[in-house]
């Protein structure tokens, strides 16, 4: 297992509107920080709460792993960043570009230890 191939499969999960494959993906210790919800999370309850709206509003996400950034943390513990975009059917069809970031560890079953999801903020000049 790598950290790619489990973004992979929650991207597949999510996509396909898999709530069981999703929600196993993350640590029984796992946090989520979603991006569509002011509310942080760190139980599973919440989590699957929160992909089944997802899933129910239809909502897909578009998500090229191989822009991720991976940075390792330990010997099997790794940070992904980069970006995706979450198409919402429920919000007319509108596309949001979100920042991510997930802490996976790989000797797990159950490898999210955390996913914190943002909606990119609009441009604008800091001088």
């Amino acid at each position: 297992m790598t950290p790619e191939s489990v973004l992979e499969q929650w991207a597949q999960c999510f996509n396909n509107g898999d709530l069981d494959g999703i929600t196993r993906l993350y640590n029984i210790d796992s946090t989520l920080l979603p991006t569509f919800k002011p509310v942080l999370m760190n139980s599973r309850d919440q989590i699957s709460g929160y992909f089944s709206a997802a899933i129910g509003g239809k909502a897909s996400i578009d998500f090229n792993v191989k822009k991720s950034i991976r940075t390792e943390l330990s010997e099997s513990t790794y940070l992904m960043t980069g970006s995706y975009i979450f198409c919402l059917p429920s919000k007319g069809g509108e596309e949001y570009e979100s920042w991510y970031s997930f802490i996976i560890d790989t000797a797990k079953d159950s490898p999210i230890m955390h996913h914190h999801s943002s909606r990119v903020p609009f441009d604008f000049d800091l001088t």
